[in-house]
């Protein structure tokens, strides 16, 4: 006897989209493009409530009646490799369309403090016959966790959107094929604080939020009405490092901007940097904890300055453009 075939996540395949029509209508096809991804968990929920109504016939007075709708959620996390060709695609999500320079290597930089970021519908396949258009899609974060760890670097990203289509065939056409798979290792990033390499680091992470809400309109959907940048943008984290003495709390006390750099190079023309010019320690202390080594978790908080933004993603590849 065989065994039986499942639902596999590795046969599913993940197709998107960038819109331009109302806020609400799938983007169509063609110009879709598949991408690589570890793990999809964007959907829309409808939860029932309890409906308790009175005088209603129903066999007795002691059993539920029959339930209510309640309003739709759509919302989730994307995790994605940092792919130095694919990754572009997700920061004109989070920042919109680039400035694009070059000839062969190219230089895409994005800066934070865009009043518009693009919506995306994106179509979930996971197994045959069953298309999920997610639609209205932004991102509202993007994480990245830095550690000596194996594998690849991966980033976080959560997302909210309209709804959710449930289609027999896919509205997505005949998408062009993922971009060059070209993967950062975890071990593969570097941490600058002032310029200069932070060379105890145990790990980092880093939190940069688009300010995104969602209105909700009273209409006959029961969906939300707009995606808009209803709140100021954040960058955020923390570093984790060796102790060895007062220098990261005598930054804080003194409460100066410092340049902080998250960097991921493979070469002079394949890389991402990630830097804040602004960005200022949270006094932490130490604490000893046991005879082992003395560690220090120091949190940071950066913002914009007069001739910045506060956050500037600079890529180099061989893409001309996203």
């Amino acid at each position: 006897m065989a065994t039986s075939a499942i639902a596999l996540g590795q046969l599913s395949k993940l197709a998107f989209m960038d819109e331009a029509g109302a806020y609400g209508t799938p983007a169509a096809a063609p110009g879709y493009r598949y991408a690589f991804y570890y793990s999809a968990g964007l959907r829309e929920t409808r939860p029932l409530e309890n409906d308790p109504v009175i005088g209603s016939g129903y066999n007795n007075f002691r059993d539920a009646t029959p339930p209510a709708p309640s309003l739709s959620e759509h919302n989730g996390s994307l995790v994605v490799p940092l792919c130095l060709n694919g990754i572009g695609d997700w920061l004109k999500l989070l920042f919109a369309a680039p400035a694009t320079t070059g000839s062969t290597n190219f230089t895409h930089v994005f800066n934070s403090g865009a009043q518009v970021i693009p919506t995306r519908t994106i179509e979930v396949n996971p197994v045959a016959g069953d298309f999920r258009q997610n639609v209205g899609v932004a991102a509202r974060n993007f994480k990245i966790d830095e550690s000596a760890a194996n594998g690849f670097q991966r980033v976080s990203m959560d997302l909210l959107g309209y709804g959710e289509n449930l289609l027999g065939t896919t509205g997505a056409g005949t998408p062009s094929a993922a971009r060059a798979y070209d993967p950062v290792k975890a071990t593969g990033g570097a941490v600058l604080l002032g310029g200069v390499q932070i060379g105890v680091l145990l790990s980092a992470n880093v939190t940069y939020e688009t300010g995104l809400v969602q209105d909700r309109y009273v209409d006959a959907t029961g969906k939300f009405g707009a995606a808009v940048l209803g709140e100021q943008t954040n960058l955020t984290g923390e570093l984790r490092v060796r102790y060895t003495g007062q220098t990261y709390d005598a930054l804080a006390v003194a409460d100066t901007d410092q340049s902080l750099e998250f960097r991921f190079v493979k070469s002079a023309n394949n890389s991402l940097s990630l830097l804040a010019p602004a960005a200022r320690l949270a006094r932490s202390g130490a604490s000893i904890d046991g005879p082992g080594g003395v560690e220090q978790t120091i949190q940071f908080r950066c913002a914009q300055t007069a001739g910045a933004a506060m956050l500037t993603a600079t890529l180099k590849n061989q893409v001309a453009t996203y």
